[in-house]
């Protein structure tokens, strides 16, 4: 089943931040599910509602399907792409609207920005990587490379500028941001880019799912941990002022 908390953020063709869950595996009962990621952190245990049913995610896993009678209280329930409430009681369900908005919403919003700039930033040098292998082969002609360079990465340079203005605004606006999104992720010193990547949860076959395998072996001896991660990314703003 595909489950619509989750997603990966990728932009549109207007710069609108969109939550995704294309070409993500669906999960059955057992399976572990990503119940963190950089964006979103629902905990290990919680509730999904989805198609006007309740699954329980318990230490991680999908463990089973329930009935509002059996529900246990206070309950973190997460529905819709990917709102989080708690609740503490059953009356309070019917008083659900399924549209507003949930907790950690600004928090969530930074996370979804410091993904992104993270993904295309990876895409960027892996297509620079391909196209300086590809034409340093067959050509000596390094005006001609430099041309391919620019026109092949133009579009990838122009999304990672959309999401670090973005960032950026909304750690203007937000000064304090940091420190919420830090206390709301609460990443331990041992959880590192990998762990927390989503696309080990891609389809087999698809680019995200080819660069997990590539990168699980380079990255666990070398990880990259996410608080040292958006502290450069923070200082690369605050120097271009």
């Amino acid at each position: 089943m595909i489950f619509e908390c989750f997603y990966y953020p990728t932009l549109n063709k207007h710069g609108e931040v969109l939550k995704s869950n294309e070409n993500l595996i669906e999960f059955n009962l057992g399976d572990i599910v990503p119940t963190k990621t950089l964006y979103y952190n629902y905990g290990k245990n919680f509730a999904i509602y989805e198609n006007s049913q309740f699954f329980i995610v318990e230490d991680s896993i999908l463990s089973k399907t329930t009935t509002v009678e059996d529900l246990k209280f206070p309950l973190k329930i997460v529905f819709n792409k990917g709102t989080q409430l708690k609740i503490f009681s059953c009356e309070d369900l019917s008083s659900i609207r399924l549209l507003l908005k949930g907790e950690y919403e600004k928090e969530k919003e930074l996370g979804e920005l410091f993904c992104l700039s993270f993904m295309l930033n990876r895409k960027i040098k892996n297509l620079q990587y391909d196209i300086m292998s590809d034409l340093t082969n067959s050509s000596r002609d390094f005006s001609y490379i430099n041309d391919e360079l620019d026109s092949r990465t133009k579009s990838l340079l122009e999304e990672l500028k959309m999401v670090e203005r973005k960032f950026y605004n909304l750690t203007i606006e937000n000064p304090n941001l940091k420190n919420s999104y830090l206390d709301y992720m609460n990443f331990s010193n041992k959880e590192d880019m990998l762990e927390l990547s989503i696309s080990k949860y891609f389809k087999e076959g698809t680019e995200e799912y080819r660069h997990y395998l590539l990168s699980s072996s380079v990255w666990k001896t070398k990880p990259i941990y996410p608080k040292f991660k958006l502290d450069n990314l923070i200082s690369s703003y605050n120097l271009r002022k």
